[in-house]
């Protein structure tokens, strides 16, 4: 006994140590069940490895020099293998690629243990670091559908302020990799080697520090990933994780940070463009200036009636709409659709706002969307193609707001936080020189996504956040689009009597978060052919009554306007589809299997758009265009003079209807993914944007549509 009682440590710091590793996994396994379902094997394995993880650290062992080597060589690769089995399989690595991944955690565990001085201390912290970013990436994975890339850093501010609404569950294989770290940092805890001589220890730390420079700048260059073999294709991040190692393409991915110059990119380039816009607009004014003399003296012969300018413009995009021969909706606004200018604007880009039809047909208690797609078949309407799905709302919001495409930036990247850090000519600067009062309204934090500075370099007037609503109704906590549109109307009637507004509101009722419980809402709207009433599902009914709420909303928004004898046009859109949790279960539903082709998998990227007005607009349905063209159409639509920018998206919009980050579609509706050789038009479109988002000093504003240092 006193033999078996020599080889443990029982003082009272190592007790409590002891209790308190044995406490963690007790934790991690409670959790694990309750989230994912109690499974008798896991819980039994994870109870048993608590128990030992208490009598690990009140063994008394030491390790010394040679098992402290093992364990340099033998924990990088467990930590390799933890990480990537969070959300892959380490197995999915090609030799080469997991070679490369290896070389970084032996550059990090190799560093760390040099500058604290010991093994122990250097090789917890270097574990330390995979767990914690594995198990970010695996939560962030679940919530949105894509991994973290580097500037998502940018976004933790926005990301902590909406954690609230999450559920946050592990799965098994996930908590696996948890416990897995644990005990790798209990097992290096009992290695004893230290680094004395502080001359030599810093001198090799600064050795290791230049090998993870190197590594890091190295993994950037496209030489090196050519020679390891790694997957370039920007198309699904998560497929690009799983391919190159989590690390590796984390690190990778570090290139995209900064917009590369395109290819023949010149100020000059950029300014015979635009004079090629131009010529081009003047040659179709004058065709259309011959054409209304040719129609006039037809009309006074009695032979035909008169087409107006706006009745040419709005027919402009006919080879890829399909038009209504049914009237016109009435007209309760001020004057007609062809003598309305300036009419006041209202653009809501409604959070998760998503007509899930696109997967397939599925039963629903009642209409999902009754309002919504009744007006898209009277008025003009369709089918608008994002850059983000699950998340990244800010983009969309870019995209609208600037006609420019997320396609010629950086995968993952958020413009609003990365480039947007002077005044930027948007649609709200044009709208203001045109004399409209402009207002951006978002009913949450104003510092999400940088709004706070960026609607001020957009040419906003004001910003109304949150703290602008008085006793808002709420759903699920946040305020809702019955408030949101409640807001629009207040500020309506604030400032009719100062001339046109644009206003620009992006909501938040319907953000992610479906699986929490709150008290402040019900579901009434369900799936009465799914009997199995799943998290996942319960979850998709919910999701579907808060769009059931925003329709119903946006009727009276609309009942309020058309009363109004103020002209008015209102746009609503959504951001993105919701989180693959609440698109795999309509897929499910709908029998939709696993086709990977670029038509199947652009589906997750559709989201209805709406343009009405209280003066009447010719019914037009578009049955795929992308978000960056809508500022164009709205334009034409409110009767108002497009910048030349506008224009050449109104022409390119021809060629190529759909632009996004993803992939782009020809005039013959074929999709085409980046990798493909562009074609000049779209060359011409990348430099355009390069001049108007990076190249400042060399800028055109007036093409763009604003005024520098206006």
């Amino acid at each position: 006994m006193k033999e078996l009682k020599s080889r443990f440590v029982l003082d009272k710091k190592r007790i409590l140590t002891a209790l308190s590793a044995a406490v963690l996994i007790f934790a991690l396994t409670a959790f694990t069940a309750y989230g994912s379902g109690a499974q008798g094997n896991w819980i039994a394995l994870f109870l048993l490895l608590g128990v030992a993880a208490g009598v690990w650290v009140l063994l008394d062992l030491n390790f010394g020099k040679i098992i402290s080597v093992i364990l340099y060589l033998a924990l990088p690769f467990c930590a390799l293998y933890a990480l990537e089995n969070y959300t892959h399989v380490i197995s999915d690595l090609s030799p080469m690629i997991l070679v490369l991944n290896l070389l970084f955690f032996y550059l990090l565990y190799g560093f760390a243990a040099f500058l604290s001085g010991s093994v122990r201390r250097g090789f917890q912290i270097a574990t330390l670091v995979p767990m914690l970013f594995g198990l970010t990436n695996y939560f962030v994975v679940n919530f949105r559908g894509s991994p973290i890339v580097p500037w998502d850093l940018l976004s933790l501010g926005t990301a902590v302020s909406v954690a609230d609404n999450y559920t946050f569950t592990l799965s098994w294989k996930a908590a696996a990799s948890v416990l897995m770290f644990i005990w790798m940092i209990l097992i290096v805890s009992k290695s004893s080697v230290t680094f004395r001589n502080w001359k030599i220890r810093f001198a090799v730390a600064a050795v290791w520090l230049i090998g993870l420079g190197g590594y890091i700048s190295g993994i950037q260059k496209n030489s090196v990933q050519s020679f390891f073999g790694m997957d370039t294709t920007l198309f699904t991040l998560n497929v690009l994780y799983r391919n190159n190692g989590i690390a590796a393409a984390f690190l990778g991915n570090l290139r995209f940070l900064n917009i590369e110059e395109p290819s023949g990119y010149s100020a000059k380039k950029a300014a015979e463009i635009a004079d090629e816009v131009y010529a081009q607009n003047s040659q179709d004014s004058d065709v259309l200036k011959s054409e209304d003399v040719s129609d006039t003296d037809e009309t006074f012969s009695g032979e035909s009636d008169l087409q107006t300018d706006a009745e040419s413009i709005n027919s402009e995009h006919s080879s890829s709409v399909n038009t209504s021969d049914s009237d016109t909706q009435k007209n309760t606004g001020t004057g007609t659709a062809a003598t309305v200018t300036n009419p006041n604007i209202i653009v809501i880009m409604d959070e998760a706002f998503s007509d899930l039809s696109v997967w397939g047909d599925f039963e629903t208690s009642e209409e999902v969307m009754p309002f919504f797609k009744q007006l898209q078949q009277e008025a003009v309407g369709g089918e608008v193609y994002v850059s983000v799905k699950g998340g990244n709302t800010a983009n969309t919001e870019f995209e609208f707001l600037t006609g420019n495409s997320m396609a010629f930036l950086p995968t993952g990247s958020i413009p609003y936080q990365q480039y947007i850090k002077s005044e930027t000519p948007s649609l709200a600067s044009y709208l203001k020189s045109l004399g409209y009062t402009t207002t951006a309204i978002h009913p949450y934090n104003r510092s999400g996504w940088d709004r706070d500075t960026v609607y001020e370099y957009f040419g906003f007037d004001q910003f109304l956040d949150k703290d602008s609503f008085t006793d808002p109704y709420r759903l699920r906590g946040y305020i809702s689009d019955k408030s949101a549109f409640d807001k629009i109307i207040e500020q309506y009637e604030i400032g009719k009597s100062q001339g046109s507004q644009f206003i620009f509101e992006v909501t938040m009722q319907n953000h992610g978060g479906y699986s929490k419980e709150t008290p402040d809402f019900n579901i009434y709207l369900t799936l009465p052919e799914v009997e199995s009433k799943t998290t996942s599902v319960v979850a998709t009914e919910k999701y579907l009554t808060l769009i059931n709420q925003t329709d119903r909303a946006l009727q009276e928004l609309v009942e309020y306007f058309e009363q109004q004898s103020e002209p008015t046009i209102i746009v609503m859109f959504g951001d993105h589809q919701p989180s693959d949790y609440i698109t795999n279960t309509i897929q499910r539903i709908c029998g939709v299997t696993g086709d990977d082709t670029l038509t199947s998998l652009e589906q997750g990227y559709r989201v209805p758009f709406l343009m009405w007005s209280n003066y009447g607009l010719e019914h037009q349905y578009y049955d795929g265009i992308s978000v960056n063209y809508l500022s164009s159409i709205l334009m034409q639509n409110a009767n108002i003079a497009k910048t030349g920018y506008q224009e050449f998206l109104s022409n390119l919009m021809q060629s190529f209807p759909i632009i996004n980050a993803n992939v782009y579609q020809d005039a013959d509706g074929v999709f085409h993914s980046w990798d493909e050789n562009q074609e000049e038009q779209l060359k011409n479109y990348q430099i355009l944007q390069y001049n108007q988002l990076v190249d400042k000093k060399h800028r055109n504003w007036s093409f763009f549509g604003g005024n520098a240092g206006s």
